[in-house]
């Protein structure tokens, strides 16, 4: 017993010289996080940015101010030019009528009552002096004072009537120059001319704004101007036919036949008008009339199989089985795909009592796609009515 107390008090002694509150603890030292560099990064970036783009902003800015200043440099030196070259005609005119007036002894004021001294005669001082003469006498029946003076003057010798004629040139030629710039400035005017349009060329933008009120909804004013582009020229088929389409959109069956059945009578080899007056009588229950329309219409025309199609429509509506085999037969032939087709030739040929053929019709008409569930069932009734007969 005692070593096993032994044994137990030694155990706890280890077990306390263990514990956890004995151990030496450190004192705690704390490092601060090292500062992160990218917001100074960033913002470094973002400076040479708007360096960069401040940069740019100022180029542009001193080129554009580069531009303007030569455009004013030249505006200023095109300005001194005009400038210079006034002052200097005018210089030159100055000088030339000083000139003149010099070489007749007056004063440059009295200029313009020289203007008629230019036709001196330099033969001799004798015709000088009557001419000059004249000329006052001339000039003083005329009001003009400055050469009245100089009648009391001196009279002229031959060398200075030469003086004055070869002075007085310059001024006649002027005078000339002067008369010649008011000539163009006169052609150069803008004159208004009123142009007068064809008829042709009238009723063609007569169609025009009529097409244009028709789609924007104003119909009367579209029928207004189709009548109108019609009267100035009879032979423009569209304006017409629109004319018609409109009276027939507006249910007015009276004036779209009125319409077409001038066109067709004025223009026979226009098929267009038989084939709308045809829809016309058949929208006013006029079956016949319609069939009687679309007789005009050629086989081989562009518009056979629209003719075709509603003449086997109008002759089934009228009973006439005949003429409805005959319009099915062609459209089957044009386009032998279409089962609407033989199936029509199929009813055609069976009230007719064609049976063999009627049955081979309705068997062609059910082989093709097209046909509606109540079409299908009826052609699958109608060949088990007709398959005893023969």
């Amino acid at each position: 017993m005692s070593v096993i107390n032994t044994m137990l008090k030694d155990l706890d002694k280890r077990q306390q010289s263990h514990g956890l509150d004995e151990l030496p603890v450190p004192p705690l030292q704390y490092r601060q996080a090292p500062r992160s560099r990218l917001p100074w990064l960033l913002l470094a970036l973002l400076s040479l940015l708007l360096l960069a783009s401040g940069y740019l902003v100022w180029d542009r800015y001193a080129a554009l101010e580069r531009t303007n200043l030569a455009l004013q440099q030249d505006n200023q030196s095109l300005v001194q030019e005009i400038a210079s070259g006034e002052l200097k005609q005018s210089s030159v005119e100055t000088s030339s009528s000083k000139e003149t007036a010099l070489a007749i002894g007056e004063e440059p004021a009295a200029i313009p009552s020289l203007e008629p001294s230019a036709t001196v005669n330099t033969q001799s001082p004798a015709k000088v002096e009557s001419t000059v003469d004249d000329s006052a006498e001339a000039n003083v029946g005329v009001g003009a004072k400055p050469l009245a003076e100089t009648i009391e003057e001196p009279k002229l010798d031959t060398k200075d009537s030469i003086e004055a004629k070869t002075v007085a040139k310059p001024q006649a030629i002027r005078v000339d120059q002067a008369s010649d710039t008011k000539t163009v400035k006169a052609n150069g005017s803008m004159a208004v001319t009123e142009v007068k349009l064809s008829p042709e060329a009238l009723a063609e933008k007569r169609f025009s704004q009529g097409k244009s009120a028709q789609e924007g909804g104003q119909l009367s004013q579209a029928a207004n101007d189709f009548s109108e582009a019609i009267r100035l020229k009879p032979a423009l088929h569209g304006a017409r036919q629109h004319l018609a389409a409109l009276y027939y959109g507006q249910g007015q069956l009276g004036e779209a036949k009125t319409v077409l059945e001038q066109g067709l009578a004025l223009y026979p080899q226009e098929i267009d008008y038989a084939l709308m007056l045809a829809r016309v009588l058949e929208a006013q229950g006029d079956s016949q009339g319609a069939l009687a329309v679309l007789g005009k219409i050629p086989d081989d025309h562009l518009l056979a199989k629209q003719k075709w199609v509603l003449q086997s429509h109008l002759a089934q509506q009228a009973s006439e089985f005949s003429l409805a085999e005959e319009s099915y037969r062609r459209l089957a032939r044009v386009e032998p795909t279409q089962a609407k087709w033989w199936m029509g030739l199929a009813y055609a040929l069976d009230s007719q009592q064609k049976y063999t053929g009627a049955k081979q019709a309705y068997a062609q008409a059910l082989s093709l796609p097209g046909l509606s569930q109540q079409a299908s069932d009826f052609v699958q009734q109608r060949l088990a009515q007709l398959g005893d007969i023969e």
